[in-house]
């Protein structure tokens, strides 16, 4: 083998690697992330595997793939929150600081190193960020890439069913929505990523896969799916006494949201 081809073996390898991760991860149920009146929603749907998660005092991790590299990343983010707010202060630990420096780097080595396993899985994170509560969030892909949005974000599968979801939310006012307005969007939003991750075949053709996905029944996709899936839902409230903003939703407050789509 000469050592010209190494370059040319490792891209293969790194390409091959993708196509595994994202077979693998495709079919999960996505996370949505959106901003309301009171602060920021985190929602998804599951059977039993848990999903959403406190990582510090205003910052929340939701995630797709697998659960024991979901763990791995949970325990990566909550470890280094606290290390900062040990060493320095509360007031210093950021979500950025822990995708920046922590989470990007780590997923970024598990996928460029070919001979160890990488992470088959995608997270969300969000962040009642500064004194006026501001909606922030990052998404972490399995490769290591990072981007950060306000108001919304979500995470499917795939790339496609992440552009799919994104479209329920134009011209969206996330400070105007009460929760259930935002628990209604997010349940339509994981609805289109859910539809994309369960087909065959993705269009690469996106002008294609957004004239199938306006004929999508979207009413029809949850009626189904919440047949045997569970709402998950968890909060980051401004409103909320002290510093912990985070709360897990109880189903009667996700409940009006649901109504509609309940199967007769």
């Amino acid at each position: 083998m000469m050592l010209s081809d190494e370059p040319y073996r490792w891209a293969e390898a790194v390409a091959n690697r993708r196509e595994y991760i994202e077979d693998q991860i495709r079919p999960g149920s996505p996370v949505v992330g959106v901003g309301y009146e009171g602060g920021i929603l985190l929602l998804t749907l599951s059977q039993s595997q848990q999903k959403l998660f406190e990582v510090y005092d205003r910052i929340g991790l939701a995630g797709i793939g697998h659960s024991t590299d979901i763990e791995k990343l949970r325990q990566a983010a909550i470890d280094m929150a606290h290390a900062i707010g040990f060493n320095y202060s509360e007031d210093d630990v950021t979500l950025r600081q822990i995708v920046y420096f922590g989470l990007g780097p780590a997923m970024k080595a598990g996928f460029d190193d070919v001979v160890r396993s990488p992470f088959l899985a995608r997270v969300l994170l969000a962040e009642l960020d500064g004194q006026e509560g501001a909606q922030v969030f990052y998404t972490v892909d399995y490769d290591g890439a990072f981007h950060r949005r306000e108001t919304w974000a979500v995470v499917g599968g795939v790339a496609e069913a992440d552009l799919m979801m994104g479209r329920v939310f134009s011209e969206l006012d996330a400070e105007a929505l009460s929760l259930t307005d935002a628990a209604d969007v997010a349940l339509r939003a994981w609805a289109m990523g859910r539809w994309v991750g369960t087909m065959e075949d993705v269009p690469d053709d996106v002008a294609e896969l957004e004239e199938m996905a306006d004929g999508v029944d979207v009413d029809d996709v949850l009626k189904t799916e919440l047949q045997n899936l569970e709402v998950e839902a968890v909060v980051l409230g401004r409103s909320l006494v002290g510093k912990n903003k985070y709360r897990n939703l109880d189903a009667e407050e996700i409940a009006p949201a649901l109504a509609r789509f309940k199967a007769d």
